[in-house]
């Protein structure tokens, strides 16, 4: 490999050695990770994935040795561009997991391995994909009418199953959740994983919203935001009632109870046992008390868990994408979109911020949406566009002349 340029690079302080590149990539995804330790967040697990695939990269190019510091080289990250560019993957895509290398590379400079950032290099970009800036695909927003469908059958379901509390409680309770869930995301215009599970995120308030942070009386919710920071989120007074049925239904033992809980079965089985061994129950006495309540018995799972306080795991975000898809379904409602085919999470969250620009402007759209007012203008430009061209044509027509001001264009003059 032809030299980059970079100096000699940053040595082992101990026996002088270069470092090698994959020596380090822990430290970095510590750096950027977060919670404890930093080992959780979804930018860890993104840049682990690509740094993963870069480092597999590197070994297929020196396959005797691996890559130091010392000789990663501008062609190396050129090479892994036109790599990454020759899969079939979106545009944006591929700038993005270049951009995870790059940003590892700015951060060995400012660690003391690199001289300089080869990933910002021109001659290592030139194979990336142009990125124009240009949006490939709007995305999803819930229109008014697949917003009213939704609700209206959500809605049916929930009573239908309330009216039968009494012979199948876990149907109410599944309803009931899934009504409050399609609820919270329609009005508050929510994150999923500020209100849902992250799997890859163990942090308090990355582990679904909870009865302690919802507060009925006032219209809040405290959840942890984007940029890692506890705050009081607006639930309009449309979707209070949806919470305050589940609760009802579900009845949690305690405020330390997830809001959107998960029915898995198996998921809730092994909660089960695995707490009441902790409660000094033998595993057979736990096994045995679910067969005797649950497989002869007539309680379900989650009854089972609020007889005896067992706090169950939240619902996960891949498990709501899962139940928004079934609900769509189900209400048949139809989509003009290739990408998802059901209504999003995201989605939701697009469609609040919609209404909210247009009935009160960015600023209070932004402070809904927890977002600030410039990313909200970005977002939500096709708007502004539109009212343009309707102003635009107020404009022209006060403007055409009258009439009497037109010349007769069969004149001689």
């Amino acid at each position: 490999m032809s030299s980059s340029g970079n100096g000699e690079g940053h040595t082992d302080g101990q026996d002088d050695r270069p470092v090698e590149v994959a020596d380090v990539v822990e430290d970095y995804l510590t750096d950027k990770g977060k919670g404890a330790e930093g080992k959780s967040g979804t930018y860890r697990r993104d840049a682990k994935r690509e740094l993963d695939r870069f480092l597999t990269f590197l070994e297929d190019e020196r396959p005797r040795s691996p890559t130091t510091f010392e000789e990663l080289t501008i062609q190396d990250i050129r090479q892994y561009a036109r790599h990454l560019a020759t899969q079939d993957w979106a545009e944006s895509t591929i700038q993005n997991y270049y951009a995870h290398i790059s940003a590892f590379c700015g951060w060995a400079v400012r660690e003391g391995y690199l001289e300089e950032n080869p990933a910002l290099k021109s001659r290592a970009k030139e194979p990336l994909p142009e990125d124009d800036g240009r949006k490939t695909e709007r995305q999803q927003a819930w229109s008014p009418e697949q917003r009213t469908a939704l609700l209206e059958y959500v809605d049916e379901q929930a009573h239908e199953a309330i009216d039968e509390v009494g012979e199948n409680r876990y149907e109410a309770i599944k309803a009931c959740r899934d009504r409050a869930l399609v609820y919270l995301l329609c009005f508050s215009g929510v994150r999923g994983a500020e209100v849902l599970a992250d799997v890859a995120d163990a942090r308090r308030g990355r582990d679904g919203l909870r009865w302690s942070d919802v507060s009925l009386e006032d219209n809040t919710i405290t959840v942890l935001g984007k940029k890692g920071e506890w705050s009081d989120r607006a639930v309009p007074p449309s979707a209070i009632p949806s919470l305050e049925r589940l609760r009802s239904v579900l009845n949690p033992p305690s405020d330390d109870w997830p809001v959107f809980t998960t029915l898995s079965y198996p998921t809730l089985i092994e909660t089960f046992k695995d707490e009441l061994v902790e409660r000094d129950y033998t595993r057979e006495e736990a096994e045995s008390l679910h067969r005797e309540r649950v497989n002869d018995g007539d309680v379900s799972m989650i009854e089972l868990c609020v007889e005896y306080d067992v706090d169950p795991p939240a619902l996960t975000t891949h498990s709501a994408r899962r139940i928004l898809q079934r609900l769509t379904e189900d209400a048949d409602i139809e989509l003009d979109d290739d990408k998802h085919g059901y209504l999003a999470p995201h989605g939701a969250r697009r469609g609040a911020g919609e209404v909210m620009v247009r009935e009160f402007g960015y600023t209070e759209a932004a402070r809904h949406l927890d977002n600030s007012e410039e990313v909200v203008r970005e977002h939500y430009s096709h708007i502004e566009a539109s009212e343009r061209a309707q102003m635009a044509e107020t404009a022209f027509q006060n403007q055409r002349p009258s009439q009497k001001d037109v010349p007769d264009q069969d004149s001689d003059g």
